[in-house]
Parts: structure tokens; C-alpha cells; sequence
């Protein structure tokens, strides 16, 4: 017991010495290309893009599966585009993939645009939201779909992207390459 006390008194002033050695990082020097931002903030489009983005090779795979680190909606580009598109957080929080979320394989659409398809567990048909973005991250557009009344005819889905008022358009979210752009609503 005794020797153990004595290493530790013997240790203690060296570790005193190794703290005061130590370089501290002064606060005014950050590296410039780091955001001053909280990570839990989502980053702007234009900072997202830390070099060139390609968010091809997603196609044919699920939402969630990763891809070079990501899974589709984790992507630094896509968090920002989807942000930029909805700015309520309490809108934007529907569009995650839970543990019981549904997804379908990513498609390319008209455009050459890319299309993420989410659904609510055992309720895709009345809950559900897509994504639509350029190759690059960057013309993002998000849908969201949640069924009001019991007639598929006069269900709609609000539209947003950034910098632009939401629009309804007819039905629900695109699931798949034909059913993107969607239709106006038919006023009849």
C-alpha cells in the first residue's frame, strides 16, 4: 500500500508538469474552415459543400444504407438542403427514418434529379414524405403527405423548397421515377 501511495506522490508533480508543457489551443485561432455553428444546427447549403458532391452512388440503395460514411439523409448536403427547404424544425422532424420507418430504393427522376421515398410504419398511406435533390445537393425539394379524410381524390401534399412559399400539389409523396413531377391540383 505503502509503495503504491509513494508511486503516485512520485507521478503527481510530473503529471503537474506534463499539463503545464502543454500547449493550449487558443480560442482566436480557429481553423477557418470550420463552421462556428452547433453541430445540432443544420449547416447552410454553401457550407455544407466542402469540395464537390456527388450523391449518385445512393441510387438503387435504401435510405438507410450507408454510403461513403452516410446514410442519405445524414449527408452533410442533404441535412442542409432539406433545412434550407424547411425551416420549422417541427415541420422537418417527420422526415427521418425511425426504427419502423419505411423506405424504398433511391431513384434517379426527370431532371436527373435524385428521389428518397419515406413512409410511417404500417401507415405509408396515410403518412409519408419524399425528397428530391440534384446530384450535387443542391435544388432540394421536400414533400410532405399526411392523409386528411378517408378519399384518396382530394388528398394533397405540401411542397417546400428554399426561398419559395410551400405549394400543395395533388396526392401523396413520389415513390418512384413516373410519379415525379407531380400533378397541380385540378380545381373542378
Amino acid at each position: 500500500m505503502k509503495f503504491v501511495a509513494a508511486t503516485l506522490a512520485a507521478l503527481l508533480p510530473l503529471s503537474a508538469c506534463a499539463e503545464a508543457e502543454t500547449p493550449q489551443a487558443d480560442p482566436a485561432k480557429t481553423v477557418a474552415s470550420e463552421p462556428k455553428i452547433s453541430p445540432s444546427i443544420p449547416l447552410s447549403v454553401k457550407e455544407a459543400r466542402r469540395g464537390p458532391v456527388d450523391l449518385t452512388p445512393y441510387i438503387g440503395k435504401y435510405p438507410f444504407d450507408v454510403v461513403n460514411g452516410h446514410r442519405f439523409l445524414d449527408h452533410p448536403v442533404v441535412k442542409a438542403a432539406v433545412a434550407a427547404a424547411v425551416p420549422d424544425a417541427k415541420t422537418r422532424a417527420g422526415i427521418a427514418f425511425a426504427d419502423r420507418g419505411l423506405g424504398l430504393p433511391i431513384v434517379r427522376v426527370a431532371g436527373g434529379r435524385i428521389l428518397i421515398w419515406g413512409g410511417e410504419w404500417r401507415a405509408e398511406d396515410r403518412y409519408n414524405w419524399a425528397v428530391v435533390i440534384a446530384p450535387d445537393g443542391t435544388k432540394g425539394e421536400v414533400c410532405i403527405f399526411e392523409a386528411v379524410g378517408d378519399d384518396p381524390e382530394l388528398w394533397s401534399a405540401t411542397w417546400y423548397a428554399a426561398g419559395r412559399p410551400a405549394v400543395m400539389k395533388q396526392g401523396d409523396c413520389p415513390s418512384a421515377a413516373e410519379d415525379y413531377p407531380p400533378a397541380d391540383i385540378a380545381a373542378g
